[in-house]
């Protein structure tokens, strides 16, 4: 598997703009983070640059879950909820998950907590895995 190996901290600060450096500095805890969610991409089943991302994403959606400290910039990632309209006057403002997400079900409902997590969900469905034959 060599696609964990493209997941870098850069990569990683990159995507979550900086905002999770000084855990991505952390260098045991970030290989075993990449390791522990590689085993959740089937390498074989993800195109390689998808499965590079998507392990990136399941990285940055740990950090901001488990953010015990301040994060470097900004504020929490997983301000996340249900849709929600407000209106004032002519105007009307849309905030919270994707639409789909009411189809999520199960187990994949723990990557709603952040837009990391959701844009996880949203790589998994631009593609298709192909199917094992027995």
């Amino acid at each position: 598997m060599a696609y964990p190996d493209d997941v870098t901290a850069a990569y990683v600060d990159l995507l979550s703009n900086s905002k999770y450096s000084s855990r991505t500095s952390n260098t045991p805890e970030f290989d075993a983070l990449k390791s522990m969610y590689s085993q959740y991409i089937n390498a074989a089943n993800f195109p390689d640059k998808k499965a590079t991302h998507g392990l990136a994403l399941l990285v940055c959606h740990h950090y901001a879950l488990d953010d015990t400290t301040a994060p470097d910039v900004g504020g929490p990632d997983n301000t996340v909820g249900p849709i929600t309209t407000e209106r004032v006057g002519d105007l009307t403002q849309v905030r919270g998950l994707q639409p789909y997400i009411g189809t999520i079900k199960g187990d994949d409902t723990y990557l709603t907590q952040t837009k990391y997590g959701v844009e996880f969900l949203y790589l998994m469905k631009t593609f298709k895995p192909t199917p094992i034959v027995l």
